[in-house]
């Protein structure tokens, strides 16, 4: 329905057209909005390794969310009860998805950024064979202990 750049139309349009109630549901549609496509951004960032556009993810990513908690701050009960049927519960459940997709893609970066350095601080060493042991960790017994 929308192009791929059509996101700020989208994003905007909230709070010309619909009407959610009062300006600070409005305010926090948008907000959760932009918070979730800094969350894609982010995923983006991971995948490309691109360390600045990570950073400048993370650095707006924490200026939106003192906004949020500002705005939920400010609802009022009648606001509060009004939420489900606005996009904000949608909205929150996509910014869960994206919050373990993104902790998945880092814990994987680290896991391949520790194998690459114990592979490179192992490079050279030699084990107790002479043969060149490429984590440093001895081999265990060949043979099957069949008492345990």
């Amino acid at each position: 329905m929308l192009s791929p750049g059509g996101r700020e139309l989208a994003r905007y349009a909230v709070g010309y057209g619909a009407d959610l109630g009062s300006p600070e549901l409005t305010a926090l549609t948008n907000a959760l909005t932009a918070l979730a496509e800094i969350s894609d951004e982010v995923t983006s960032a991971v995948q490309h390794h691109d360390r600045p556009s990570l950073e400048s993810a993370n650095e707006r990513a924490e200026g939106l969310v003192d906004e949020v908690n500002r705005l939920v701050a400010t609802l009022t009960t009648a606001d509060r009860a009004f939420i489900g049927e606005t996009s904000i519960a949608a909205l929150c459940q996509r910014l869960a998805v994206s919050a373990r997709r993104n902790a998945y893609l880092i814990e994987q970066a680290w896991a391949v950024d520790a194998a690459l350095m114990r592979l490179l601080v192992g490079v050279g060493t030699t084990g107790a064979e002479g043969a060149v042991s490429g984590y440093g960790a001895q081999p265990g017994p060949t043979y099957v202990n069949r008492e345990a």
